[in-house]
């Protein structure tokens, strides 16, 4: 009987040349809005491809547009950009197939150095990068962390440059994590920045990076190493995962992906026992929502900013006491309040 065998698809990632059949090194994946998967290859003469979503392989030919035999990992914008790291000193490389993968011709590319807006290389050892939900572009180095504020500018900006945030220690300015080499990075549901170091474990700063939530090391959390491999973050959950180098821990954060609309709105726990003394937790918010607290007759007790899709209440008032016993509703809007949901907690004091 003859059978029909499918015939499997030509993959072009390459084995490193002179190490043998089925050595591959891949610096890193990333999925852009169409689906399609790209890969770098590292040590290997076409290091770039894209396994498009009809299952076939496509390799882009820019070995010379980079002075690099290695690659590291890749992100793709909301600009459909793919920023590309060159290890070991070598900076980015920047490109755009306009969605052409046959034809490189219209192609925009680019390779830099991490350069100040005085045209001074700030540090070209890059560990990690990430995209967070503005498009702004973080990337840690090896003396801390740097901006792009601007990335849509990348090909059209002559003096395109990186900035370095500075922040107030005990009255003192420094710039973010400057002593620090920065290797995982990862954005929350509010837009918050995760940031894990060589040494120094785990630094939770805020949407623009200029205040420090956290850092949780192995004298005062669970952690199993100060020095953190990789970050990732579970959006539904907002449960953020730490991989060491001894293993990986989680901690349950506060903040989650913000929806766009209230459609699964719910509060928990609900109702609120006597004898609960955690908090309340209100998820499937529009993100960065407005949520106010009052008693039956109006009166507000609490209120807040969502972080990402979830606020949080301690069932406290603005005096710090315990509400009474008795039903509360929960009023949430978005921004610029075009968008609204009303939802009940029994509160049992």
């Amino acid at each position: 009987q003859n059978l029909s065998v499918p015939i499997p698809k030509q993959r072009t990632l390459q084995n490193v040349e002179g190490l043998g059949y089925g050595y591959i090194r891949i610096g890193g994946l990333a999925f852009d809005s169409d689906n399609n998967l790209w890969v770098t290859n590292s040590g290997v003469e076409n290091p770039i491809s894209i396994k498009k979503t009809d299952g076939n392989w496509k390799s882009l030919e820019y070995e010379n547009l980079f002075n690099s035999g290695f690659i590291g990992d890749i992100i793709v914008t909301k600009y459909n950009h793919k920023w590309v790291m060159l290890p070991r000193g070598k900076g980015l490389f920047i490109f755009d197939e306009k969605n052409t993968f046959e034809d490189l011709n219209d192609d925009n590319t680019k390779e830099f150095d991490i350069r100040d807006e005085n045209g001074a290389i700030i540090n070209n050892d890059i560990f990690s990068i990430a995209e967070d939900m503005d498009g702004t572009i973080w990337i840690g180095t090896a003396q801390g962390v740097v901006v792009y504020y601007n990335p849509e500018n990348v090909f059209s900006d002559e003096n395109f440059y990186a900035q370095r945030i500075i922040i107030d220690i005990d009255g003192s300015a420094q710039y973010l994590l400057e002593t620090e080499t920065v290797t995982a990075i990862a954005i929350d549901g509010a837009n918050r920045k995760w940031f894990g170091t060589g040494s120094s474990g785990v630094f939770l700063m805020s949407e623009d990076g200029t205040e420090q939530i956290f850092n949780f090391n192995t004298d005062n959390s669970p952690l199993l190493s100060n020095v953190i491999t990789s970050i990732a973050i579970n959006h539904n959950t907002g449960e953020v995962f730490f991989g060491t180098d001894k293993g990986i821990v989680s901690y349950k954060s506060t903040a989650t992906k913000g929806d766009d609309e209230f459609n699964q709105v719910y509060v928990y726990p609900n109702p609120v026992r006597e004898n609960y003394s955690g908090l309340i937790t209100i998820k499937g918010l529009v993100s960065a929502s407005n949520v106010k607290i009052t008693d039956i007759s109006g009166n507000i007790v609490y209120e807040t900013t969502a972080q990402g899709g979830q606020a949080i209440w301690d069932g406290k008032n603005f005096s710090g006491k315990k509400v009474h016993t008795g039903v509360y509703l929960v009023f949430c809007s978005n921004e610029d309040g075009s968008k609204t949901f009303v939802t009940k907690l029994l509160f049992i004091n």
